[in-house]
């Protein structure tokens, strides 16, 4: 068992040992630490949020904490960690009451065993700049609504549609460096009134030895998003605010493609079950967002078949980045399962790529790379079970899905694989 000790006055922390890892939140003291520029960010709202929503950001980012600087390779079996988390809340009775709900989320985010201990002192909400203290602040008047914004080809799909269809949304992003640059090539070309907030969580370990899995990142997404969505109902005087995550329902489910891949190739970043746990502790400790994902029942391609505004879709995709590995050289693979997903999608809605977006643009030389072809041909494999496998079962295994649209998850599963199908084909593979 790890201990994973957070607090944001460093003179607080524990020394470190095999056992205890010490983490200074908000700050740079530490030995460990996390959400240094988070702070700044949060008073450019110019409005002050609630303990509740900066105590589940408290939280997010000792989960992200831990993620990083305690490493998988020293669980008793190479993967399972057992995480306790130690921190000081601002109110920490409401978060005490859902403690083994946030444990059960957590397990089933990252698949590892968490414990909480909250206790009182944490950090409070900040004081907001304002107007006149000449800070550039976010416009947060008559905005209705917050949208995850990565960078990525859904996301952007997601904020064109919501702006096609008159709403007004904050887009939360992680501001990376790399991200970044992408996600201000795409706002560039949306039309519409929508505003920004980008936050970096910053995990620094002192030593430079962190775990690179980062099972637990959505939690930060939809913490940035709380906090987010807590501003625009103070300010635009909301009953709840919608919190949209725009994400393909194949990769939403991500079951398994091989029996092999169960374990650490099945993330449940957009899960819908997770998604429905943090929807259940938004609602016990009153953060008043509804958790929406429109896109659940829809695969990738369809997605950019329907999208409201195909011009600009048109103008931006090629700045979008699906790739889990495209931060190494700053190129998208071609080759992943998130690649060849994208490329499928793209083909089917008739979208043409420019060359050399990929490292990979003949997807039949991956087969001869023994190192780079494990995710083709487990896509491969599932492609081929179709017609002989129960589909409901092997959805499962990526977690519980509600009994009412238990039909049309099992259908955006197959139709997903079957869109990757026709793409191989082409390709001359499958």
């Amino acid at each position: 068992m790890i201990r994973v000790v957070v607090h944001h006055d460093h003179k607080q922390l524990p020394d470190a040992s095999e056992t205890v890892v010490p983490v200074q939140l908000y700050g740079l003291n530490g030995i460990n630490y996390i959400g240094s520029p988070v702070i700044e960010k949060i008073k450019r709202l110019g409005v002050k949020v609630s303990s509740t929503a900066i105590d589940f950001l408290s939280i997010a980012l000792a989960i992200t904490a831990a993620d990083t600087f305690v490493k998988r390779e020293d669980a008793a079996d190479g993967w399972a960690r057992e995480i306790t988390i130690q921190m000081p809340l601002a109110e920490p009775e409401p978060w005490n009451n859902v403690k083994v709900k946030l444990e059960k989320a957590l397990r089933f985010l990252s698949g590892d065993i968490w414990q909480f201990e909250f206790t009182n002192d944490g950090f409070k909400p900040p004081n907001p700049y304002r107007q006149y203290d000449r800070f550039h602040l976010v416009k947060l008047r008559s905005l209705d609504s917050v949208s995850l914004f990565s960078g990525g080809l859904d996301s952007a799909i997601g904020v064109i549609d919501l702006l096609s269809d008159g709403r007004k949304p904050l887009l939360i992003s992680h501001a990376y460096p790399k991200d970044h640059t992408c996600q201000e090539a795409i706002a560039g070309h949306l039309k519409g009134r929508f505003s920004r907030f980008s936050v970096n969580a910053h995990p620094i370990s002192a030593n430079g030895e962190t775990d690179v899995s980062m099972r637990t990142r959505s939690i930060n997404f939809l913490a940035f998003a709380a906090v987010g969505a807590c501003a625009v109902q103070t300010v635009n005087q909301m009953s709840r605010v919608e919190l949209f995550v725009p994400e393909n329902g194949f990769i939403s489910l991500n079951a398994p493609l091989t029996t092999r891949r169960i374990g650490s190739l099945s993330t449940r970043t957009t899960h819908p079950h997770f998604l429905g746990l943090i929807q259940e502790i938004f609602n016990d400790v009153d953060i008043e967002c509804d958790i929406l994902n429109p896109y659940q029942f829809q695969t990738k391609g369809e997605m950019v078949g329907s999208c409201r505004d195909q011009s600009i879709l048109q103008s931006v995709f090629q700045n979008t980045v699906s790739c889990s590995h495209w931060k190494r050289k700053n190129k998208q693979c071609g080759c992943c399962v998130p690649c060849i997903i994208r490329r499928a999608a793209l083909r089917k809605a008739n979208f043409n790529e420019q060359q050399d977006t990929y490292i990979y643009d003949l997807l039949k030389t991956v087969l001869l790379e023994t190192d780079k072809r494990d995710d083709l041909r487990a896509l491969s494999i599932a492609i081929e079970q179709i017609a002989t496998r129960s589909i409901g079962p092997w959805i499962l295994n990526s977690g519980p899905l509600t009994r009412a649209d238990f039909n049309r998850y099992q259908h955006v599963f197959v139709n997903g694989l079957k869109e990757v199908e026709v793409f191989l084909q082409n390709e001359g593979i499958q």
